[in-house]
């Protein structure tokens, strides 16, 4: 038994490729922190609610129920103390990370840490917004982006859909002149800002809640959904000058050729990663 338990915690059986709209759900229905734990093609994920959020746990299984398709959701429940809860949540949130030949990620209580490869550090603070890098379509933005900027490739990096602000900052970490970090969500944006102040990056990324729509930029990132990539083929396409180059996540693999007849009207495919039940494309503008 417990004493003084503070926090319940909900584990979300669920399929992993449903991980990212669950966790919006949850998100947005107050999660206190999630983490995730991959189960083959399954994930669990681990949500935090204060104790009086008993009710809560009922209606969850509906909504998450109503999102997903049937018979595919299953809950369970504990009661966690703070201290439990604390160190749950430190473990798992922001694991540390080697991404590529150049990124360190984590969260600030890892740091200092030993770093003889030089790489540039990126230190996350736990948050309710997406991109600690853990998530596969995360992953290859970033391998896709380490790829493409240099300190001698100078230029400008959009990034829409910003979350937790990763993203922009591995892009100035990497040499991305300056960044422009799109998040519509209130949330998002304020952790986002304070991951940029944490990684001492905030006077090179402007935040806003829409793409600039006269700004051109040599790189843009779009961590999404392919249904809301489709929507912004136009915003998109108009955002990145002939010539640079565009990376397209959060497809599944079934929707990945559907965004990419959108997008190849303009763009050429250089290359496709895929990573489980995920693909990202990267694009270049055509000059012509």
């Amino acid at each position: 038994m417990f004493k003084e338990p503070h926090w319940r915690e909900i584990t979300v059986d669920i399929p992993a490729e449903h991980e990212e709209p669950a966790s919006a759900y949850l998100i947005a229905q107050g999660a206190g922190g999630i983490w995730v734990e991959s189960n083959g093609p399954r994930v669990h994920l681990h949500v935090f609610f204060p104790i009086e959020e008993k009710e809560k746990v009922g209606a969850l299984g509906k909504g998450l129920r109503r999102l997903l398709p049937k018979g595919s959701v299953s809950l369970a429940t504990a009661l966690r103390p703070e201290e439990e809860w604390q160190t749950a949540w430190q473990k798992h949130s922001v694991p540390i990370q080697r991404i590529g030949k150049r990124l360190l990620i984590g969260a600030p209580w890892h740091f200092p840490l030993s770093n003889r490869s030089h790489r540039e550090v990126i230190q996350l603070a736990p948050g309710m917004a997406f991109g600690t890098g853990t998530h596969a379509t995360t992953r290859s933005c970033l391998i896709f982006l380490e790829g493409l900027i240099s300190r001698s490739a100078r230029g400008a990096l959009l990034d829409v859909g910003t979350g937790s602000g990763l993203l922009s900052i591995a892009g100035t970490k990497l040499g991305a002149r300056r960044v422009t970090a799109v998040e519509i969500d209130p949330v998002a944006l304020a952790v986002a800002k304070e991951n940029a102040k944490i990684n001492g990056v905030d006077s090179k990324i402007v935040f806003r809640k829409t793409v600039p729509s006269g700004a051109r930029y040599r790189w843009g990132v779009a961590n999404l959904t392919a249904p809301v990539l489709i929507d912004l083929v136009e915003i998109l396409s108009r955002a990145v000058r002939p010539g640079g180059n565009l990376i397209l996540s959060g497809i599944l693999a079934r929707e990945g050729a559907d965004v990419l007849a959108r997008y190849r009207p303009r763009f050429t495919l250089l290359r496709k990663m895929r990573k489980g039940e995920w693909i990202t494309l990267l694009l270049e503008k055509r000059k012509r």
